[in-house]
């Protein structure tokens, strides 16, 4: 999916599968003053020794391109509990200000396994979210807050004509864009 340069936000999208492009789509339209790298990452990994967890975070950032190292914040939309476990070591490596990783689906990020990776991000000092879900996040430190203010729980203006709606401008929507959908409906 590439990459798209602009003046506002760095950010780098790590997915897997379709609601992951849904969500990089949906971002590069209704932010196009950010930069937004997409990485995608490949199905089928397993839950990894940490021996492998390395060679496969080397493996991620073959795919980042060099001036997306440092970006502001990170996105990890994975759908399989293997690949959380290379989610602290490439954002350490990408050297992000912050993560965020959506927890919508407990089988793909058990309670247990997002407190694990919580200690991990928080020895390294990466800011982080694991928002349940996606859409219920609203406000964060750095750059985290930053994306919050466009992306995350839904904020609508509602215009009314008696009992019929004249107009909805959205002044936060959804990550994967049906609040904008919905709105134009």
């Amino acid at each position: 999916m590439g990459w798209v340069r602009g003046p506002g936000m760095e950010l780098v999208a790590f997915y897997q599968g379709w609601y992951g492009e849904r969500i990089i789509k949906h971002l590069r339209e209704q932010a196009p003053d950010w930069a937004i790298w997409a990485i995608k990452l490949r199905k089928g990994l397993p839950s990894l020794p940490d021996e492998e967890t390395d060679l496969l975070a080397q493996e991620v950032m073959k795919e980042l391109p060099r001036e997306a190292v440092g970006a502001d914040l990170a996105l990890f939309l994975h759908e399989e509990p293997g690949a959380s476990l290379l989610m602290p070591e490439v954002a350490r490596r990408a050297e992000v200000r912050a993560l965020i990783c959506p927890a919508d689906d407990y089988r793909v990020l058990p309670r247990g396994l997002e407190l694990q990776l919580s200690e991990e991000l928080m020895s390294v000092g990466l800011l982080f979210s694991f928002p349940r879900p996606f859409c219920s996040l609203s406000r964060g430190p750095g750059p985290i807050g930053d994306f919050a203010e466009r992306f995350g729980r839904p904020e609508l203006i509602v215009e009314l004509d008696g009992h019929e709606i004249r107009s909805v401008r959205v002044l936060r929507g959804a990550p994967c864009g049906s609040t904008h959908y919905m709105a134009r409906r």
